[in-house]
């Protein structure tokens, strides 16, 4: 029985792949009408055949459809599993790349913060050093200015601007500036210091975000793959942020960690030079005033004894003259009698009558006589009044030598007091690591923060300022 093109069509297979088959699309024959029964009620055989034949058309077009969409719905099975696998497969490694790379932002973030808190430790060792020091040099800078105020007490004869004198004036200005410059090295460690406590505690924060981040991403591999329902995949909000700005930031504070380690580090350096150079001048200008009043207080020794010595030769020149003078009065005293008598025979011969008033022998011999005496007399007192001069001469240089040897006493004893008021000689620790604490554990770091400064040494002279 011959059937139309378009039943052969609508019967092939991707016509029977349409989901809105319907087996009323199978074509009838319209040859093949039903006829008309026979009066009896019977059917034709034609009738018969046609529709059997039409039922098994039928039958075979359902089953073709049937398995052919059996056929497509396993291949989209096969295909979902396999986009499933893929797509669960790319998380996967999606997920354990951004593990690894968040472990190696991790480490370099716990060597960040395990340095810097080395470095804190360490800068909380030189801050005690350095607060020490400037503690010392503020002691021995009230020292130096109580034994300037001890010898500016003494007499006005020994207010003298001496080496002493000017070697505090020295020490001062040293002291002085050496506290200055503490001071800013103790203001510069807070600052660094205060760095680097607000950088740990980023380092701890970002250091905790990773963890949690690696223990979230370990769990969602752990989870075991289960059905995805597709219809709220809208509803979920994916991180605007892009990976390279994730990662740079924990590179950022990575990298300013050791910009700030090195910078900690340089301070260091430089506060340990800064207290072995003000060791070595606060030792220097100690010896230097030790030695300059040891000096001066020999010199006032020698002096005194110098004084002594005078006012011995002095007083001997005093017994001396006592005993001229003692002398030219026992001899004046002899003198006074025969002058007088000489005097009074004279005075009295001239109270003669006017008659025998004449200038005889006796008168002549009285006369030379009555002379001589008085020469002598006079030349006695002369001599009596230069002993007595030189004898009240002598008292007033004995007075203001006693009392420039009390001066010296005076002067000699505050200087010996301000020897005795000097302050512990300071030391100069050799050079090693351990003696101001600054412990290094990185091998490469070889410098020592205790090595001669790349300059010339203080100077010797006390009026070149530091």
């Amino acid at each position: 029985m011959s059937r139309p093109s378009s039943g052969r069509r609508a019967l092939m297979p991707g016509a029977l792949a349409q989901d809105n088959w319907d087996s009323s699309l199978v074509p009838m024959d319209p040859d093949n009408r039903p006829s008309p029964r026979t009066p009896g009620g019977h059917r034709p055989p034609s009738d018969w055949y046609s529709e059997s034949r039409q039922h098994i058309l039928l039958a075979t077009g359902t089953r073709t459809h049937s398995d052919t969409m059996r056929y497509q719905s396993h291949s989209e099975i096969d295909r979902t599993l396999q986009r499933t696998e893929i797509g669960e497969n790319k998380v996967d490694s999606a997920l354990k790349a951004k593990i690894g790379t968040t472990k190696v932002l991790r480490e370099m973030l716990e060597a960040a913060l395990e340095i810097s808190e080395k470095e804190i430790e360490r800068m909380e060792i030189t801050k005690e050093r350095l607060d020490e020091e400037t503690t010392s040099c503020s002691r021995h800078l009230r020292q130096n200015e109580e034994r300037r105020l001890h010898r500016q007490t003494r007499p006005s004869r020994e207010m003298v601007y001496d080496y002493p004198y000017k070697l505090f004036e020295s020490q001062a200005v040293f002291l002085h500036n050496s506290y200055i410059k503490y001071e800013d090295k103790r203001k510069e460690t807070f600052n660094v210091l205060h760095k680097l406590h607000a950088l740990c505690s980023d380092l701890r924060e970002d250091l905790g975000d990773k963890t949690s981040a690696i223990e979230l991403d370990m769990k969602c591999i752990a989870l075991a793959p289960v059905e995805r329902d597709t219809k709220h995949v809208s509803d979920i909000v994916f991180s605007k942020t892009q990976p390279f700005s994730w990662s740079s930031k924990s590179k950022g504070k990575v990298l300013e960690a050791q910009v700030l380690q090195a910078e900690a580090a340089q301070l260091r350096r430089q506060i340990s030079r800064l207290i072995q150079t003000v060791r070595r001048g606060e030792k220097q200008q100690h010896d230097l005033v030790q030695v300059a009043l040891d000096r001066n207080v020999g010199a006032i020794a020698r002096l005194r004894d110098d004084l002594h010595l005078q006012v011995q030769q002095v007083e001997e020149e005093i017994h001396l003259a006592t005993k001229t003078k003692a002398e030219l009065e026992a001899a004046l005293a002899e003198k006074m009698p025969p002058l007088n008598l000489t005097k009074q025979r004279y005075l009295t011969r001239n109270s003669r009558p006017h008659r025998e008033m004449v200038n005889d022998e006796v008168e002549h011999a009285l006369k030379m006589q009555y002379d001589s005496l008085n020469r002598t007399v006079s030349e006695l007192n002369r001599k009596l009044d230069q002993v007595n001069e030189t004898l009240s001469s002598l008292f007033a240089h004995k007075s203001q030598l006693e009392e420039n040897i009390a001066d010296k006493d005076r002067n000699y004893e505050m200087d010996k007091t301000c020897i005795n008021m000097a302050p512990t000689r300071p030391s100069t620790p050799e050079c090693s690591l351990e003696s101001l604490a600054y412990i290094f554990d990185n091998e490469t770091e070889q410098l020592s923060p205790f090595r001669k400064p790349d300059r010339a040494p203080l100077p010797m002279d006390p009026s070149v300022p530091f």
